[in-house]
């Protein structure tokens, strides 16, 4: 199995998509046992952990190192005293462990590179922001008390193993802000009680309550979690949208509207007029457009090798194979006299006539370059290309023989 080959299908495997979305998403949760202890050995193994706490210097704010005291109250290591550059070492990770502390880094996909890759195929996918993060939890050891989080979550077993009890929803699909401990006293039975194994998942909606546990062994575990845009995320955007060419909307409230009665009744007033307003005026197209714009703008692009290409942009020809680099969404807005391309990492504005071939590179795998369409001639061809690989959209694919001829030429003199 490839980095890119483990997507959100490979994730639910074997529920099919339609089935998850259908009767599990924002709803149950859902319990896979497979059986299958390397299912997620290309993403992250337990010897990968000693490298990354050695090599990646980690912060302070990229890590938090807890555990659960019999009173249930969380308890952060003491021991974490960073030095002078606020990084801490290998040792005091072992201490915390071997005293019975979880530890969790946070963002984990910006420490490895399979996680990355595997976190944009989701978003890829989803369409929603995902974040990655690792917990390590020695045996014998309780994490969060019983909680539930304002995100979906799914859970990877990577190594060992840990007990999990899922409650029924606490909250119906609480808004996007931050998770909740919840009283023990107030919960039901456990819907579901399980203990994960390597290569498990398990999947929670936001709003559901959970606890885990490590009994004899200990558990490390990958959790994404699912920040959705949900519909007021959208409302939020059309507003923005319309304040922008209704000044009503950007005029303060009445002075003294907090005491003064006639300030009241004119927020009332005006309120419901500002509303029909935005019923009438919002704009479906330009929301979405605010919205991608913001989750593409939040992306990086994934590493992949890219000064080989730029170290050719010169040698390409009409054609040398072009593809778009791995990860790279793209959106394309257009305007009365020009096209603008937004991908991870960039964005590119040039002249209305270009907008058939952007719209080319934004769906296609890979192409020729004397195949992007419109009425560009092989020059502006050619030069489209090498400023869409300069930016880090693009890469070459394959050279074609004639380059490549050239440049062994070259190369031999």
């Amino acid at each position: 199995m490839s980095n890119r080959d483990f997507d959100f299908e490979k994730l639910i495997h074997p529920i099919d998509t339609t089935t998850f979305f259908e009767n599990y998403w924002e709803q149950r949760s859902l319990v896979l046992i497979r059986k299958q202890a390397d299912y997620y050995s290309n993403l992250f193994s337990m010897e990968y952990i000693d490298d990354l706490i050695s090599f990646t210097d980690l912060k302070s704010d990229d890590c938090r190192v807890f555990k659960t005291g019999e009173d249930g109250c969380v308890e952060t290591y003491t021991g974490m005293g960073a030095n002078q550059t606020n990084s801490y070492g290998a040792n005091q990770f072992y201490d915390a462990y071997h005293q019975g502390h979880t530890f969790c880094i946070d963002k984990i996909h910006d420490r490895s590179k399979p996680v990355a890759i595997f976190r944009r195929n989701l978003e890829e996918f989803l369409n929603h922001p995902v974040n990655i993060n690792l917990y390590l939890t020695p045996k014998g050891a309780k994490g969060f008390p019983p909680h539930y989080d304002t995100h979906d979550v799914f859970v990877l077993q990577i190594a060992g193993s840990k007990h999990w009890r899922i409650y029924d929803s606490f909250s119906d699909m609480p808004l996007v802000t931050k998770g909740y401990v919840v009283d023990r006293e107030k919960l039901d039975a456990p819907l579901h009680e399980v203990c994960l194994q390597p290569g498990d998942l398990l999947y929670i909606p936001r709003g559901h309550v959970h606890e885990a546990i490590t009994s004899e062994n200990s558990s490390l575990h990958l959790t994404v979690g699912v920040s959705v845009f949900e519909w007021a995320t959208l409302i939020n955007e059309a507003i923005a949208s319309v304040a922008e060419q209704n000044v009503n909307f950007r005029k303060a409230l009445p002075v003294g509207f907090l005491h003064r009665s006639e300030a009241k009744a004119s927020i009332k007033h005006q309120l419901a007029q500002l509303l029909q307003i935005l019923a009438d005026s919002a704009n479906d197209k330009d929301a979405m457009e605010r919205l991608t714009k913001r989750f593409i703008g939040a992306m990086s692009p994934l590493p992949d090798g890219h000064f080989i290409s730029l170290d050719a942009v010169k040698q390409i020809d009409p054609n040398t194979t072009i593809a778009r680099r791995q990860g790279m969404i793209c959106q394309i807005t257009s305007k009365a006299n020009s096209v603008m391309i937004q991908f991870p990492g960039g964005t590119i504005e040039g002249p209305a006539h270009i907008e058939p071939a952007l719209r080319f590179i934004a769906n296609s795998e890979e192409f020729l370059v004397k195949d992007l369409p419109g009425i560009l001639s092989n020059n502006s061809k050619l030069v489209l290309v090498q400023r869409l690989l300069k930016e880090g959209l693009l890469k070459i694919q394959q050279q074609s023989t004639s380059t490549t001829e050239s440049l062994k030429i070259t190369n031999n003199v």
